[in-house]
């Protein structure tokens, strides 16, 4: 799942939890004894949701942008490595883990980025996705309920973003349209990021799989393997890039899993986004560093995805609470060569800064 992010996150963590998660994030001997760790093959547990959890934000307001390793998971859901390793490997096999990339800040390579839900009416539905997915610079398409289609994608500046979500629009044919995140509007204090030749070189690496270690790393790129870790290490500080496991939330049967937006004031949002986060429980991915509008993932039944809009909308401050079932992802093959082109660019551009 990825939310099209900008750049430098807060640096608060997100640390409310529910009474329910405490006893599984607190660490204790008597939570590992409590947990049940038999499951069906082909579905996924409470266990697998705070795995889940963890490996993809932790305690931050966005995706993790360091290697979580088996043991930090483990200590956090409260069983053993092998327990960890064992459930992802059992999300690989049924297809609900895909491949591994990062997703990288927009603005850090000077360019515009949207998070954008058409409603669709053009058939037949798969051709128009399939298109929709060709267009240059979009990143992903994601099907949802009640015709709604979201797409991710970025552009080299917000004019250009706008003919993009046009086009986009006249594919699906599209009745209407939301922007849920537009990183000029979002984020307007982010700058582009000076990249080194070897910065977009690591980049590229990593966006080709970002499960490799800085070992790997470093023999393809043919420098040390502390020159990988200090270079990644400062692109992670600056908020660049974050590793993004690749989900199919579409395809678990018996689990159904929503996309929840809802907006604030700047002013409330604190207070605002301690008590969402308190109140929706089975939120496993999130987007809540936005200064007026967040968005969680969250899990269940049809039900139970409704309650969780039920008590974000409860929250005094909270409004244009909306939430979307998803039911399809279509790839966008192009997108990482596209992106990967972009990156060298920022690279040129900042090699050309610096010389003057």
């Amino acid at each position: 799942m990825y939310l099209c992010r900008r750049g430098l996150a807060e640096r608060e963590a997100v640390s409310a939890r529910s009474s329910r998660s405490a006893v599984v994030f607190g660490g204790t001997v008597k939570a590992k004894a409590a947990q049940s760790l038999t499951v069906p093959m082909d579905t996924l547990d409470k266990l697998d949701f705070d795995i889940l959890r963890e490996l993809m934000v932790g305690s931050g307001a966005y995706l993790r942008n360091d290697r979580v390793s088996l043991g930090t998971m483990a200590r956090a859901a409260g069983v053993h490595r092998s327990t960890v390793a064992d459930r992802i490997a059992k999300w690989t096999r049924i297809g609900f883990l895909g491949d591994w990339t990062i997703d990288v800040d927009p603005a850090a390579l000077d360019l515009a980025g949207a998070h954008v839900h058409f409603q669709a009416r053009a058939q037949p539905r798969e051709r128009a996705l399939r298109l929709a997915a060709l267009v240059e610079g979009v990143e992903g398409v994601l099907v949802f309920d009640q015709g709604w289609v979201a797409v991710i994608f970025m552009a080299d500046s917000p004019a250009a973003l706008m003919r993009t979500e046009t086009l986009i629009a006249r594919i699906l044919e599209a009745e209407r349209s939301s922007r849920m995140v537009d990183t000029a509007l979002d984020y307007p204090e982010t700058r582009p990021f000076p990249l080194s030749p070897l910065d977009a070189k690591l980049l590229t690496v990593l966006l080709q799989d970002s499960r490799q270690t800085p070992a790997a790393i470093a023999k393809k790129t043919h420098v040390t393997v502390r020159t990988v870790e200090r270079r990644l290490e400062r692109l992670r500080t600056a908020g660049v890039y974050y590793i993004r496991p690749i989900f199919h939330f579409g395809r678990i049967p018996g689990v159904s899993f929503g996309l929840l937006c809802f907006q604030y004031s700047g002013g409330a949002r604190g207070t605002v986004l301690r008590r969402v986060l308190r109140l929706v429980t089975n939120q496993i991915g999130r987007q809540v560093e936005a200064p007026t509008r967040g968005m969680l993932l969250v899990h269940g039944s049809a039900r139970e995805l409704s309650e969780s809009a039920e008590l974000a909308a409860s929250v005094p401050g909270v409004h244009d609470v909306v939430l979307r079932t998803f039911l399809a992802e279509t790839e966008a093959p192009g997108f990482p060569a596209w992106l990967s082109e972009r990156i060298n660019r920022q690279s040129r551009a900042s090699k050309v800064a610096i010389t003057k």
